[in-house]
């Protein structure tokens, strides 16, 4: 999956770069950096269990490839903090707050509706770097849930000069419960970042005397 997701994005790249060279588009370069509130879902009702929103970090690069006046490609390169404040009855005995550490990849497709307004839909793939579950007790478990998670995306930007504001829904559609035998758990999150390209307007040249 992983290997797919990869060469998935590389293809991407490379033809999304070759048609914008030949639509003498701009491929702009950047860093963004913004939060996570996030949580678990879940299609069953489990009466003993409450799941709460916890906030998270999200920061890394991004690359944006025009397609058209009003079409682009967006892949990024994020780490993102995905979890739950989990309140249980007696399922664990306790409350608990799980920390998933992913490094996430989505890919977006852009849609121009004005020059400073967009919407935006597409996937990721989120690898797990790590796992954390705390309480009574506090202890890693990286190794107790899946290490890839599928995701859909979609939200709504705006622009600014150099500027961006992005805000979107994340919806995982893996099982990522500590006892997937027991529960069945989803990531879901609601994610708002800023971000800043790299690249500057050229200026213009000065006219001969």
């Amino acid at each position: 999956m992983r290997k797919l997701l990869a060469a998935v994005v590389a293809v991407c790249l490379c033809s999304s770069t070759i048609f914008s060279q030949s639509t003498k588009a701009k491929t702009k370069f950047g860093f963004k950096a913004g939060i996570n509130l996030s949580s678990f879902r879940t299609a069953v009702n489990y009466p003993n269990i409450k799941q709460n929103i916890i906030p998270g970090l999200v920061l890394g690069t991004y690359v944006h490839i025009p397609l058209s006046s009003r079409f682009s490609l967006q892949p990024e390169f994020l780490y993102s903090q995905l979890g739950s404040r989990s309140n249980s009855i007696s399922q664990w005995g306790g409350n608990y707050t799980f920390r998933y550490n992913y490094f996430s990849i989505p890919l977006l497709v852009k849609y121009n509706i004005t020059k400073c307004f967009n919407a935006f839909a597409g996937a990721e793939g989120d690898i797990l770097i790590r796992a954390r579950q705390k309480g009574t007790p506090t202890k890693t478990i990286t190794y107790d849930i899946k290490d890839f998670d599928f995701v859909y995306t979609a939200g709504i930007g705006t622009c600014s000069k150099q500027w961006s504001f992005d805000l979107r829904y994340l919806h995982g559609s893996q099982d990522v419960s500590l006892a997937s035998s027991e529960t069945t758990f989803f990531n879901q999150a609601v994610q708002f970042t800023v971000g800043y390209e790299l690249n500057k307007k050229a200026k213009k040249s000065k006219k001969a005397k």
